[in-house]
């Protein structure tokens, strides 16, 4: 049986998304999967059973059939790490990593473990990124998210100085148009002579980045005012519309499948963004739209979303979902498969694994 950790040196760097793009390649050329994410800082009530979300997802991707709790055996929720400041008795949280270790890799070829938010996390409970990796002797592909070129160097050697002879190499994601010659060219160059070996690396995609009209109503907490309108659509950028109505429509036409924040009763600024390429409406403080506004939107796709905050706390909402690589719309997980087909290199990466 194989392994390998998936793990990256910051946060929303497309690493759920590498685990389960790479297993699912793997079962399509026949292989066994398995999957584990040994700690999970991301505590989500479903069933009435703390579990993680990432992992529940992956978990139902694959098609296992192991329980969701299996998948993630460590959840640091509040009550957990208030238990471990408090200074209660450990649990012999190493113990119950091997355990779901064994668990998940029985009769899989491969095992795809997938590190935490960032390397930072694990320490609390003395099982962080480098320690995992030790103990189970992991090879581990790095997933760096592009900043700017010099932090794409220093973190690629931080994870080689961190990691050691455990590093297999890494993926570059979310490169600009304008870096991604240099990237895979002098950038990469550079970081195979420090013996860093880049796999590939996959151009920024708006598309992958965007968040449906579902997710947005879920972290909105929204209702629907556009009953005929779908919830699968997607959301690539933000917009307030909190200027005048000429300011508004110049912005708004240069945003694609965007969603407009603006109080309920700016008729003139969802007048405007209704104009152009617009996936939904949030109109704050309870202000309900004129009828016009609804048919207008209807008639033209755009879901019209009344939440009770004020601007501000939904902008700060929304801030929070947006940057994360999330595969669960079908059309992204189509699209982001496409990008590693044409960006990573299979062959090289296998190869190395042993498979």
């Amino acid at each position: 049986m194989k392994a390998l950790y998936v793990t990256a040196v910051v946060t929303y760097s497309g690493k759920t998304a590498f685990a389960l793009g790479i297993g699912l390649k793997l079962q399509e050329m026949g292989r066994k999967v398995g999957y584990l994410k040994p700690i999970s800082t991301q505590p989500f009530m479903l069933g009435g059973k703390l579990v993680d979300e990432d992992a529940e997802f992956v978990g139902r991707t694959l098609g296992l059939e192991l329980p969701i709790e299996s998948l993630a055996p460590i959840i640091l929720d509040e009550a957990k790490i208030d238990s471990v400041l408090s200074g209660a008795p450990a649990e012999d949280y190493l113990a119950l990593v091997k355990a779901a270790y064994t668990k998940a890799a029985e009769g899989r070829d491969v095992l795809i473990l997938e590190g935490g938010a960032s390397m930072r996390e694990g320490y609390l409970i003395g099982l962080n990124a480098m320690s995992i990796a030790q103990t189970l002797n992991l090879p581990t592909l790095g997933v760096v998210r592009f900043r700017s070129t010099l932090m794409l160097v220093d973190d690629a050697l931080a994870l080689k100085a961190r990691m050691g002879d455990h590093l297999l190499g890494i993926v570059v994601n979310s490169v600009p148009d304008e870096q991604i010659e240099a990237v895979r060219g002098k950038v990469s160059a550079f970081l195979e002579s420090k013996g860093v070996k880049v796999y590939g690396a996959l151009p920024s995609d708006p598309r992958l980045m965007s968040i449906s009209v579902a997710e947005l109503i879920n972290v909105l907490e929204a209702k629907k005012l556009t009953p005929e309108v779908g919830d699968d659509g997607l959301i690539e950028t933000l917009s307030v519309g909190a200027m005048s109505v000429e300011s508004a429509t110049q912005h708004f036409r240069r945003l694609q499948r965007k969603a407009v924040i603006t109080g309920g009763d700016r008729a003139d600024i969802q007048a405007a963004a209704l104009e152009t390429s617009t996936t939904a409406l949030v109109l704050t403080g309870n202000l309900q739209p004129s009828a016009t506004i609804l048919k207008h939107a209807e008639s033209r796709g755009v879901a019209v979303l009344l939440v009770p905050y004020n601007t501000l706390e939904a902008i700060e909402r929304v801030e929070k979902v947006f940057g994360k690589t999330r595969l669960a719309h079908p059309e992204k997980l189509a699209r982001f498969r496409e990008s590693l087909d044409v960006n990573l290199n299979w062959a090289r990466l296998f190869a190395d694994l042993g498979i």
